[in-house]
């Protein structure tokens, strides 16, 4: 497990992507609902799947929590490969929605500008981070070594190691550090891995949902609370 040092007090950004950077709830649901009523032994609905809170979990978890059963690594890869694919065409499919949330680009770009470091922390695969980074240029932005993904060597949200090995590939401190995330399992990954200032996107849930784990709950990337942060010494 990668450590964050104690030494570094410059600021620094750590970034949810899905639901946060890019609003496709409504395609993680509907790929999830079509993968799970094909493997599992029972109908699996949207009310069920909302309740289990999938969002920010990592995708072997949420097919061995349905299918009921625990899953070799080689068989929850090849089902997480197929439920993202059938995402991924959907995001395809609708290209009206398919860019960056609201103020992303002027947001990363003040970032760029003040020089303060910033990476991506989700739990999405390689394939799907390839996929974003093809499609969004992330790179304009995000060195791709200091990108976390989910590559099966850690834990997901909400515990604390994706942004434990985000803050480690910074060289950053929890304690300058602010976390942008759009689930409350994300909001508190982020609370475990000791960075002080979290900010919740409410891009699907409610002010109410964060109400223990966000020091803010912002619309999108508009919001000048992000630039009022950056300004602080």
């Amino acid at each position: 497990m990668e450590t964050p040092p104690k030494t570094q007090t410059k600021k620094s950004v750590i970034l949810d992507f899905n639901g946060t950077l890019f609003f496709d709830t409504d395609k993680n649901n509907a790929s999830w609902h079509e993968v799970l009523n094909t493997v599992c032994s029972r109908k699996i609905s949207m009310e069920e799947m909302s309740r289990y809170n999938i969002h920010g979990r990592a995708n072997k978890a949420i097919l061995e929590h349905f299918m009921e059963r625990a899953l070799s690594d080689s068989e929850a890869h090849r089902l997480s490969e197929r439920k993202e694919a059938i995402y991924r065409a959907l995001c395809l499919e609708d290209r009206e929605h398919f860019h960056l949330a609201e103020g992303v680009p002027a947001f990363l770009d003040h970032l760029k500008k003040e020089r303060i470091p910033c990476t991506i922390a989700t739990a999405a695969g390689k394939s799907n981070l390839d996929f974003y980074i093809e499609h969004f240029q992330l790179l304009r932005w995000f060195d791709a070594d200091k990108i976390v993904y989910n590559d099966g060597t850690v834990r997901g949200k909400p515990e604390p190691d994706l942004y434990l090995r985000a803050l480690a590939r910074l060289n950053a401190d929890g304690g300058s550090c602010l976390a942008v995330e759009d689930s409350p399992l994300g909001t508190l990954s982020a609370r475990r891995a000791g960075i002080a200032m979290v900010f919740a996107v409410s891009s699907s849930l409610g002010v109410s949902a964060f109400a223990d784990t966000a020091d803010a709950v912002i619309a999108d990337f508009t919001s000048p609370a992000l630039y009022e942060w950056a300004a602080q010494p």
